[in-house]
């Protein structure tokens, strides 16, 4: 099997390349061959920490893969792009909608819109790419809306994903809660039921917990409710969802951990059916080279029309 390297492979070593590439070969196999010096690259024998570059040559004897890529198939490009350049793409998340599935269900994903944009634009072409797509560096719940980061290179991927594990790009939210929170830090512990897709809060840890943490700040308040701009410290499943209403203040329209007599009169006045949570600025801070340009940069989104709309109604008068 032979393969030549682009600028979307090169960067990485070589055994992880091919765990990639050779999706259906036992990983004992493909350390067999590097170590066998059945793996050559530009005709050399290579060991697996080899760097592979940008017009590599690699060749592998006595490894036969029945891994057929998938083709591509461009879908109607419907998305919301709130800042695009060279290396990564922000585009606004709707509601119902996943932002990346592992399984094939035939259901068209916020990654199925961003691949066909780019395909319109020229920028991905699939059958040049051997492992890489563009993929999303955050994920948002299905019923949450708001900015979704997509790294559009392997470089920039790399790059914005450790970004966000070092916390160098803060990610804030705005949500419509029930009563009044104080401003400052919360801190707790969370767990996931996986089975039922529901997380629970304590105060304390417990065995299976993580700790989550959030910074709440009170943009305006009536008293019956709280539009609130919330920093997210740690990314967690269901994390602002649950903690919010573990402190008795509940995300309107949030079926799974709101106020159910809430969130009936919010759906049935409006047709709210997902919660008012909004993932709605990004700042970047520490940014490496290849992003300097984006130091200290704010994008931001505006709210939806029926959330904008929600919003005013609340804090014009008392419901």
């Amino acid at each position: 099997m032979k393969v030549d390297i682009g600028p979307n492979e090169a960067g990485q070593r070589i055994d992880k390349f091919m765990r990639k590439w050779l999706k259906d070969v036992p990983l004992s196999a493909i350390y067999k061959r590097l170590r066998q010096g059945d793996v050559r690259v530009n005709g050399k024998k290579v060991k697996e920490k080899y760097s592979i570059a940008d017009g590599d040559i690699i060749e592998v004897r006595d490894i036969v893969s029945e891994v057929k890529k998938e083709k591509f198939v461009r879908i109607k490009n419907e998305i919301k792009v709130t800042y695009e350049d060279e290396n990564m793409l922000l585009v606004e998340k709707w509601p119902g909608v996943l932002t990346h599935s592992d399984t094939k269900n035939g259901e068209s994903t916020l990654t199925d819109f961003v691949l066909s944009h780019l395909y319109d634009k020229g920028e991905y072409e699939p059958e040049k790419e051997i492992t890489f797509t563009p993929a999303p560096c955050n994920r948002l719940d299905r019923n949450t809306s708001g900015i979704v980061i997509f790294g559009k290179n392997y470089d920039s991927l790399k790059l914005i994903n450790e970004m966000i594990r070092q916390r160098d790009i803060e990610k804030y939210y705005m949500a419509l809660v029930k009563g009044k929170v104080k401003d400052g830090i919360y801190q707790a512990y969370i767990s996931k039921d996986q089975d039922n897709n529901i997380s629970k809060v304590y105060t304390e840890p417990k065995p299976f917990t993580k700790k989550i943490a959030m910074e709440v700040k009170t943009i305006e308040s009536c008293g019956t409710f709280s539009m609130v701009e919330l920093n997210l410290l740690t990314g967690r499943s269901h994390q602002l969802r649950a903690h919010l209403s573990f402190l008795g203040n509940p995300i309107i329209g949030d079926e799974k951990y709101g106020d159910k007599k809430l969130n009936s009169f919010f759906e049935n006045k409006y047709g709210l059916s997902y919660q008012f949570l909004y993932a709605y600025k990004v700042i970047f801070r520490n940014c490496p080279e290849r992003l300097s340009y984006l130091e200290n940069k704010t994008l931001a989104e505006s709210l939806p029309p029926v959330l904008k709309k929600i919003k005013n109604d609340v804090f014009r008068f008392t419901l």
